[in-house]
């Protein structure tokens, strides 16, 4: 396994130093996480975040690449923290506190990340971005590893699965490497590997603690070897670090009664006025959904779209007929007397940064009427109205992320 070191010197901790190149922090742990975004502005020197070529002391440490990045990630789906380096690279972004916090406190509240391994053409395999801890001990400095390739993941899977985000939580039984000798009872060499309560109990010199924390790729034992990372969700002290950046997907919906693919209302395309009567009665409306990225936003991998129907009772599936891109869509019952199915292009599409994801849609609506409910835009009780979620992989595919979008039929 590789040996992390961290990128503050040991003789300037020693020494009792004032460590001015680090930014300030929030330190203390609170009763719930907070959630801090980290754009792109915040990595640089001087910045909340400093990447490896930013301290003057890894001069000798060729960098890989350390950037937020618009992949996105498995819980926000707004970008996430790329770390990735080529033969005899590192790559890693640091935040510093301005003062210690016990280890004891910090490993009495969550610590969890999220992480992906690319696979590439002449990747390492089995090893991941570490989460580290760069910390004094009994007087000294040195950095805790948290080992990915020996836990299990909150997924139940065992140590790094190329393409796939996973979330690691450190646990009772969490290995952690140290990256100098520590003169603890019994002492801990270089490069051994112990549950974080064995830090704690062996650190509790006066001044022990931690001083930050740090998103780290080592330098790989093949120099030839590349490395391709994703980071996210660091959550340590009570503060959870969410990499993203600018935008977010916007969508739309449009349905029009006897319209199949576009919006209507205009003088060369008048919408037809199709309305059910007696029971049985209902009427046929067409449209699309559309989601789009910002140029700035992030990179939504396998998307898909989850429709929810309504109208002010309770609707059952036999209800409706619904064809997406000229295929019929399996309906299931959702709660409230809602109607719900959800379309998954195949082969998969990607939405990414500047582009559009539509969705033709047709419904006929056969248990009740249309009706339109009154001139104040928000649609009778009877009106039939679609909700539209935008999905993507996450951990698993098709998860939501949060984009949505909503209309009436018109």
């Amino acid at each position: 396994m590789n040996r992390f070191t961290a990128s503050v010197s040991a003789a300037a901790v020693a020494a009792g130093a004032s460590l001015a190149m680090l930014a300030p922090s929030a330190v203390g742990a609170a009763a719930a996480n907070v959630v801090q975004q980290v754009r792109a502005a915040d990595l640089g020197p001087g910045r909340p975040w400093i990447r490896l070529q930013d301290d003057p002391s890894n001069v000798y440490r060729p960098p890989g690449v350390q950037e937020v990045s618009p992949f996105a990630d498995p819980v926000r789906f707004n970008g996430s923290l790329r770390l990735s380096i080529a033969g005899g690279q590192q790559a890693q972004a640091a935040h510093y506190y301005t003062a210690q916090v016990p280890l004891s406190t910090v490993a009495a509240a969550e610590l969890s990340y999220d992480s992906y391994v690319r696979s590439v053409k002449g990747g390492a395999t089995g090893t991941a971005a570490n989460l580290q801890l760069p910390m004094v001990c009994q007087g000294a400095f040195t950095t805790l590893s948290f080992q990915p390739q020996l836990a299990t993941d909150s997924q139940g899977r065992a140590g790094v699965v190329p393409d796939t985000w996973q979330h690691f939580e450190s646990t009772g039984a969490s290995l952690w490497r140290t990256s100098r000798a520590l003169s603890t009872d019994p002492a801990l060499p270089a490069g051994s590997d112990s549950p974080l309560s064995t830090y704690v109990s062996g650190c509790d010199a006066p001044g022990d603690g931690i001083i930050g924390l740090i998103a780290n790729v080592g330098r790989l034992g093949d120099v030839k070897a590349l490395l391709d990372t994703y980071v996210d969700n660091l959550t340590v002290n009570g503060t959870t670090y969410d990499f993203a950046v600018e935008g977010l997907a916007q969508g739309r919906v449009v349905l029009n009664r006897g319209n199949q693919d576009r919006p209507c209302h205009h003088a060369s395309h008048p919408c037809p006025r199709t309305r059910g009567g007696a029971a049985g009665g209902g009427g046929t409306a067409g449209g699309f959904v559309s989601f789009t990225d910002p140029a700035d936003g992030p990179r939504y991998r396998a998307v898909g779209t989850r429709l929810v129907f309504s109208n002010g009772r309770a609707l059952d599936p036999d209800d409706l007929t619904v064809t997406a891109n000229g295929r019929p869509l399996t309906l299931t019952p959702g709660p409230g007397g809602t109607v719900t199915g959800v379309v998954s292009p195949t082969p998969s599409v990607d939405l990414n940064p500047g582009g559009t994801y539509r969705t033709a849609l047709v419904v006929t609506h056969r248990g009740h009427p249309w009706r339109d409910g009154g001139d104040d835009g928000t649609g009778g009780r009877d009106r039939l109205k679609v909700r539209a979620e935008l999905l993507a992989t996450g951990y698993e595919p098709l998860q939501p992320t949060g984009v949505s979008t909503s209309t009436a039929v018109r």
